[in-house]
């Protein structure tokens, strides 16, 4: 007995000295690897990710076609295809992983990951995000001012869950993210007073956690740290900010911890990027200030204006051709362009967008936030008055632009119809010029002596965008000018042609005595500049010979995704 103890025992001391002199197991190394785009294709929306870190979500348009959503599996070489996914955008899983949702025209769509057909949730005329709860219920923004909505995965009755007010409770409340234990979501407020906030499905209390720091800025839960955090976007980086879901309070940002992370600064104000529960975060790699304004002659060549790079939006020239107006981020600055010097002509965190000139060029007219919703107003060019408001009704307006009348044609964005087109005469009364089920956007008045007789505009009722010309005033005539997609219609200054973008390139059609047009013939290759279908990234000169364009620099273009996976910043 006392040989098998002092066995035993020596066994023991075999066994702890072996443990004592095994190494400690290596912390987990991060791999990082890339997602490559074919040459001519590109990123187009958010990614998303399954909680497991194992399937990765992406939208991606491929030359001329419509974006289509793709799947990736981390264990698989290739992504593939959903079918029936054209114009998708903004996907996000069921929390298992097993079923995907997205948006396309004007739907809520969602298909199983192992394949299968997409099948309609609900409406989303104008989506802005949505989030799957483990309830099997989904949580969306329809529209800018639907507010968040909840819906049965399965489809049913469509319930309220926040209500902005165009005030203090802001004017959109988007980006819904579900945090852990279901029972709290994440979600952007746009407005004067907005920023990140936690709405309770327990008790419908809101509470904010992250003002706004600049237009937008929507920050994102990190599922995998060690202790809870956000992810806010500056600018291309990534801050992080301390955050307890259970305790909600206004967070400070700290450290920077991602850097070159795209960001869609007109309609996607959340950073393309998505985390896993696992620590693998994915994430669109390019920087959006990479770009330059450049004039594009009708032969295609390149000149340009001579400022520096910068987060160009928008353009609009002068009708003298001595000046510009130029979106950078969120804020309008007025370029000279004949002496090279630049004012800005707004400031602050408010978002100003789709700027136009009036026809005497003294005035320019935009759409701003600062009331609370989107409102129109106008302002001296030389900046030396205050802003004037020039039309406030429920809802968001976006102008347009102006007859030589003084009619004034805006856009409307409704939960119930989308963006619709209106009309407000000098009088000041307004009248519905295109309203329908459908979104229309981008219209234009056609330049002709004597008052315009036509409206370009861009509408998706055909099931993808297309350009249309409209009889004015009477809208009684209508003719399609694109026949395989097209947006961003654009009026030569005599009336007789319109540029608009379709497939992979920028080109002009004449048109003819009866209204119809000659095939178009290309001016400019998409792919190589900045264009917005529903904001103004693209005019022409007054003499019609150039078009003032914002040219998409090396690192601008959103063509790759960047995997890491056992992500330090996990911090696990």
């Amino acid at each position: 007995m006392a040989a098998v103890v002092v066995v035993a025992m020596a066994a023991a001391g075999t066994a702890a000295w072996l443990r004592f002199r095994r190494p400690p197991p290596a912390p987990k190394r991060s791999t990082r690897f890339s997602i490559e785009l074919p040459p001519d294709a590109e990123l187009t929306s958010i990614p998303a990710i399954t909680r497991d870190g194992q399937t990765i979500a992406f939208v991606a348009r491929r030359g001329s076609a419509d974006s289509q959503l793709y799947l990736r599996d981390l264990d698989a070489f290739e992504s593939r295809i959903v079918a029936a996914s054209n114009g998708a955008t903004q996907p996000f899983f069921l929390p298992d992983g097993t079923r995907v949702a997205f948006f396309a025209h004007g739907e809520l769509l969602k298909v199983d990951v192992a394949g299968g057909t997409p099948v309609r949730v609900a409406d989303a005329s104008y989506p802005v995000g949505g989030t799957w709860l483990p309830d099997d219920t989904i949580v969306y923004a329809a529209s800018l001012g639907s507010g968040l909505l909840r819906v049965p995965a399965g489809g049913g009755t469509v319930k309220p869950l926040s209500v902005p007010d165009g005030g203090a409770h802001g004017y959109a409340h988007v980006f819904p993210q579900v945090l852990p234990g279901g029972q709290h979501v994440l979600f952007d407020v746009w407005g004067p007073a907005g920023g990140s906030a936690v709405f309770s499905l327990v008790s419908r209390v809101t509470t904010l956690v992250m003002p706004h720091t600049s237009p937008f800025g929507a920050a994102t839960f990190d599922p995998s740290a060690a202790s809870p955090r956000l992810l806010v976007p500056d600018q291309s980086t990534m801050r992080a900010a301390s955050f307890d879901p259970a305790h909600p309070t206004v967070g400070t940002l700290g450290p920077q911890v991602l850097d070159n992370v795209y960001s869609e600064l007109d309609t996607e104000g959340l950073a393309w990027l998505a985390i896993s529960d696992t620590g693998t975060v994915v994430y669109a790699a390019a920087n959006p200030a990479k770009t330059s304004l450049v004039w594009t002659g009708r032969d295609g060549a390149i000149t340009p204006v001579g400022l520096p790079q910068a987060a160009y939006r928008e353009v609009g020239i002068s009708p003298d051709g001595t000046r510009a107006v130029v979106r950078q981020g969120h804020n309008l600055w007025v370029h000279d362009l004949v002496h090279g010097s630049s004012r800005a002509l707004t400031s602050g965190i408010d978002s100003n967008l789709l700027p136009i000139w009036t026809r005497d060029g003294t005035r320019i007219v935009f759409a701003s936030n600062r009331g609370g919703d989107f409102d129109i107003y106008a302002q001296t060019a030389d900046g030396s008055q205050p802003p004037e408001l020039l039309l406030k009704t429920p809802g968001d307006q976006f102008p347009y632009d102006f007859a030589p009348d003084g009619t004034f044609l805006y856009a409307e964005i409704s939960s119930a119809s989308g963006r619709d087109l209106w009309t407000l005469g000098p009088s000041g009364k307004s009248a519905p010029f295109r309203v329908s089920g459908f979104n229309e956007w981008a219209a234009l008045f056609s330049p002709e002596p004597g008052g315009p007789h036509w409206v370009a505009y861009a509408s998706d009722e055909s099931g993808r965008p297309e350009v249309y010309v409209q009889s004015y005033p009477t809208g009684g005539r209508r003719i399609p000018v694109s026949t395989a997609g097209g947006v961003r219609p654009l009026w030569s200054p005599d009336g007789r042609e319109l540029y608009y973008v379709t497939g992979d390139a920028m080109v002009v059609a004449r048109m003819r005595a009866d209204g119809t047009f000659e095939a178009p013939r290309k001016v400019a290759a998409r792919d190589a500049f900045f264009i917005n279908d529903r904001f103004r990234s693209v005019t022409v000169s007054p003499d019609g010979q150039r078009l003032l364009m914002i040219r998409r620099d090396e690192g601008s273009v959103p063509n790759r995704l960047n995997v890491i996976v056992n992500w330090p910043g996990a911090a696990r």
